[in-house]
């Protein structure tokens, strides 16, 4: 089961193969505040947005019970387009948003990770010779690379699911 280091402690998979799961702070509360970096292409829909002449996209959670903050992803650390492909741009934290909705402002987190095949990611990334004299990857850090990543918020005040708050193909 693959799950990325960024995420270790508190992914908590929810079906066989593991890549769904839900966000459980290491202190065990469920509840996060959202602060974000992206362009909301819909009411509630956090897409990527053009910074510093390249491209950035990132969900930080803050856990409401001991304030525990956790990088949920950032499309230059986690995304195959952002970091292998290197259009992605790490966001400050100074740029990050508060997302709040008008009846919530407390999120239970659920993601869903897609990831390459072993064979292709061996292929593609680990027999780049540009990658790895750059990189020097591993199969290990196939877990931090993604293909697909969903993230459905479901607000704690109103029950109300943010489906999709971000559904973005990396690859």
């Amino acid at each position: 089961m693959l799950i990325p280091k960024n995420l270790n402690d508190i992914f908590h998979p929810i079906d066989d193969d593991g890549y769904d799961g839900e966000i459980v702070c290491k202190c065990g509360c469920k509840s996060f505040e959202i602060c974000c970096f992206g362009e909301f292409f819909e009411k509630n829909k956090l897409g990527i947005e053009e910074y510093n002449g390249k491209y950035g996209q990132a969900v930080k959670a803050i856990c409401k019970d001991c304030k525990k903050e956790y990088l949920l992803y950032d499309f230059a650390l986690n995304g195959y387009d952002g970091l292998i492909c290197e259009e992605g741009i790490v966001v400050p934290n100074e740029k990050l948003n508060k997302f709040t909705t008008e009846t919530d402002n407390l999120f239970y987190i659920k993601m869903f990770l897609e990831y390459e095949s072993e064979e292709q990611f061996s292929e593609e990334i680990l027999g780049d010779e540009y990658l790895q004299s750059k990189y020097n990857f591993t199969m290990a850090d196939r877990a931090s690379i993604w293909s697909w990543l969903t993230i459905e918020l479901r607000g704690v005040q109103s029950g109300i699911a943010y489906e999709d708050f971000v559904n973005e193909e990396l690859a």
